[in-house]
């Protein structure tokens, strides 16, 4: 068993044992078991499931995971049960960054609004699949 902890600013999202933790990474999605290598990455924004079931992981956004041989320790700006997200409201929501998206005037806000157009991309679907 691996001890897995997710963070947010609001405090603790999840604390438990687990036998094995999925975790979406900018280097692609990285499987941990107990004594895995030490290791540390930037999260990408998805699903973070545990021993097997999608269905009870958590939605994450940003921020970064410390890996140990015997902890998971992520780090995220966002950390949302996926059992908790209305998929209507993330279309709703995708749709309004649709529109924001064309009516952007300068590149930092373009930037900006497609950062937020491709969470809520991932997060649709995620919660279309489920």
């Amino acid at each position: 068993m691996i001890k897995v902890e997710i963070v947010t600013p609001k405090g603790y999202a999840f604390a438990r044992e687990v036998e094995l933790v999925n975790i979406p990474t900018e280097e692609g999605e990285v499987g941990v078991l107990e004594n895995h290598m030490y290791l540390m990455s930037a999260l990408k924004p998805g699903l973070v499931y545990f021993d097997g079931k999608k269905e009870e992981g958590y939605f994450v956004t940003e921020g970064f995971v410390d890996i140990t041989p015997k902890k998971v320790t992520i780090l995220a700006e966002e950390a949302t049960p996926i059992g908790e997200i209305d998929p209507g409201e993330i279309k709703k929501k995708y749709e309004e960054v649709v529109k924001k998206l064309a009516a952007a005037k300068t590149r930092e806000e373009m930037e900006a609004i497609e950062k937020e157009r491709e969470i809520l991309e991932t997060l649709l679907a995620l919660v279309i699949k489920k």
